[in-house]
């Protein structure tokens, strides 16, 4: 090796451990704290937020305090996974969709009848797994994909992960470690 490749390697690598990356979607695994981010056409607002004060679920535009609602932890709930906002407010705080009219809110628990808060990911790019779709495993037939509707800031549930529905693509950002 000669010694601009030496250095350009050494420069490199530390470099690389300070900058944050997306996580993959292995990481939307039990126990990890995340934000998702939707990759819908619309420049803003793009990160998922619980309102636990009344129970909504919108899109933020940043992951700065004033949206503690953009942080989320993973559990496993029936070989899917469940997504506990971690918002500052109380109030309900598991993601919910709720197929039979389309809609998305925060649940105040995961049992019946909250079967809409049952999720599974499904990773819809080999090339980069940090970009997930979410499936709502709700008992009543309905849309099912996690929509991130940019251009309004809402947030449903969309047929397919099709066009036209660009929002149903989301990028997983891992959070450090909570501590209980």
């Amino acid at each position: 090796m000669n010694r601009r490749k030496f250095i350009h390697a050494m420069a490199g690598s530390p470099i690389a451990l300070l900058v944050p990356v997306p996580a993959n979607a292995n990481l939307l695994t039990a126990g990890h704290d995340v934000s998702l981010k939707c990759l819908g056409n619309a420049n803003v607002p793009r990160f998922l937020d619980g309102r636990t004060r009344d129970g909504t679920v919108g899109l933020a535009p940043d992951l700065t305090p004033q949206f503690s609602g953009t942080k989320w932890h993973v559990s496993v709930g029936g070989g899917d996974i469940l997504l506990k906002c971690l918002g500052a407010v109380e109030g309900a705080r598991w993601l919910d969709g709720r197929t039979k009219d389309g809609t998305v809110g925060l649940a105040p628990g995961t049992a019946r009848p909250f079967t809409g808060t049952r999720w599974r990911v499904m990773q819809i790019d080999a090339n980069n797994p940090d970009i997930v779709a979410l499936q709502c495993m709700g008992d009543i037939q309905g849309p099912r994909w996690l929509d991130g509707r940019t251009a309004n800031g809402t947030v449903g549930l969309a047929p397919s992960t099709d066009p036209p529905f660009t929002g149903t693509k989301w990028e997983v950002r891992l959070y450090p470690v909570r501590i209980d």
